[in-house]
């Protein structure tokens, strides 16, 4: 196990009704994080990872992994996030899961 301080995780997994909706709000997204990356790190957001979930049958899925400082930048966060939401709300339909933990270990192999 590293002697890393454990960090806040959250796994959004983002699937959408075919593969030209989530190319869309892949483009949209690509358009609008100049202005959200510099917010999301001043509140505390240390790593953001965008993966094109392969292994769900017939859906159009992203999964995204957020490394957030501690639970306090997670909050301060959730407020920009909720901007973005407010702003993809009017273009393709998503649904969204999120799972949230903390790091317990870790190894850089």
């Amino acid at each position: 196990m590293s002697n890393t301080k454990p960090a806040l995780i959250n796994y959004t997994l983002e699937t959408f009704a075919n593969e030209r909706d989530m190319h869309w709000h892949l483009s949209q997204w690509e358009k609008r994080k100049a202005e959200y990356y510099p917010k999301l790190k001043a509140a505390g957001l240390k790593k953001m990872t965008g993966t094109k979930v392969w292994n769900n049958k017939g859906e159009a899925a992203l999964g995204w992994i957020f490394e957030y400082e501690d639970a306090e930048s997670f909050k301060k966060c959730q407020e920009i996030f909720g901007a973005i939401a407010r702003e993809e709300a009017e273009e393709v339909p998503v649904i969204r899961q999120a799972f949230r933990g903390i790091v317990f270990d870790e190894e850089i192999l």
